[in-house]
């Protein structure tokens, strides 16, 4: 009796054991999709041909923001630009106030701040950017690592810049520019080249 049992007895102490061991495997190799970290050193994502359009609640245009590529890291705020442009516009008039392009920067969306890398053009267009405008009494400013931000209208560099206008030109190593104000600041080395 004892050898009828004991095949029976071992199967079922094995098949008991096999089921605990795959229970066990199971609950080990589950992975947590939750708790993966993407890599720091590669892109969260990749856009190609942006062409991001921001307007009120009105619908009139805010700003246009185009580049060739962009990407963003894993925690981290930023978006980065290759040939980044972006056009700001008047809400009342629907005339363009400035735009700005580079070869390199980025932008914060959520603090609506960025930093435009060398290569970097603003024009500040003349009046409130008309296309009737003489486009001589544009302002264009030359520079890299220019600091903006989009919603109070403010652009900063410690870098060396050059403005014209027309056949004038001004250089100076840093400058500060508040466009609600019309008020522009240059830190030092500041030349001037007045043609009448």
């Amino acid at each position: 009796m004892f050898n009828y049992h004991s095949p029976r007895v071992f199967r079922f102490f094995a098949i008991a054991t096999m089921a605990s061991l795959c229970l066990l495997f199971d609950i080990l190799t589950r992975i947590n999709f939750n708790r993966i970290e993407l890599p720091k050193d590669q892109p969260e994502y990749n856009a190609v041909d942006v062409n991001a359009r921001v307007y009120n609640k009105s619908g009139k245009l805010l700003y246009n923001l185009l580049s060739q590529t962009a990407w963003k890291y894993p925690n981290d705020e930023r978006v980065f630009l290759t040939n980044p442009q972006l056009y700001m516009y008047n809400e009342q008039s629907d005339r363009m106030k400035y735009y700005l392009k580079s070869t390199t920067g980025w932008v914060n969306y959520t603090k609506k701040v960025g930093q435009l890398g060398a290569g970097t053009e603003l024009t500040l267009k003349a009046g409130d950017g008309g296309s009737g405008q003489d486009t001589k009494k544009d302002i264009k400013v030359y520079g890299k690592n220019i600091n903006f931000n989009i919603d109070k209208n403010l652009f900063q560099s410690n870098d060396d810049v050059r403005a014209v206008q027309d056949k004038n030109i001004v250089t100076a190593r840093g400058f500060s520019y508040d466009y609600n104000k019309q008020f522009l600041t240059l830190n030092s080395k500041v030349r001037i080249t007045y043609v009448k």
